[in-house]
């Protein structure tokens, strides 16, 4: 079999990776350092996604409201379900990852976020992906 760095990736966040205190690395930045409008959204993400977040904070402009935003590496969904808050109900958030298990937790939660923040139905999607291959992705 051919190896592939996108393997090497899907195992280490899709099987190694638990929970963020399994990181082999201290590089990425926490949410302290993020706009006080981004730590307040945080704030209303489910416990299970934040639990499974290996990103590296997020920055975003606070004038996002109605746009679509497109979240690549979006892993369990996090900066997916910040950003969701940022765009409001009339924008839209899709992620893509390469990680079935980190897609999995970020589609379990859709409703869950949607009613938290108040929408009608949910303003986020995720497709399992390649980032490299986005036209592979359904449009």
């Amino acid at each position: 079999m051919l190896w592939r760095p996108l393997d090497t990736v899907t195992e280490y966040y899709g099987s190694v990776l638990t929970s963020s205190r399994d990181l082999r690395t201290d590089a990425c930045c926490d949410t302290a350092v993020s706009s006080p409008l981004v730590r307040a959204a945080v704030s209303h993400v489910h416990p299970e996604v934040t639990g499974r977040y290996y990103g590296c904070g997020l920055v975003a402009p606070d004038a996002l409201d109605g746009l679509t935003v497109l979240d690549l590496g979006s892993g369990s969904g996090r900066d997916a379900y910040v950003l969701a808050q940022l765009v409001g109900e009339r924008g839209r958030v899709i992620g893509v990852d390469a990680t079935a298990r980190q897609v999995d937790v970020a589609t379990r939660h859709l409703a869950w976020h949607a009613e938290r923040f108040g929408y009608r139905s949910s303003n986020v999607e995720f497709h399992l992906g390649d980032i490299a291959r986005l036209d592979a992705l359904p449009h």
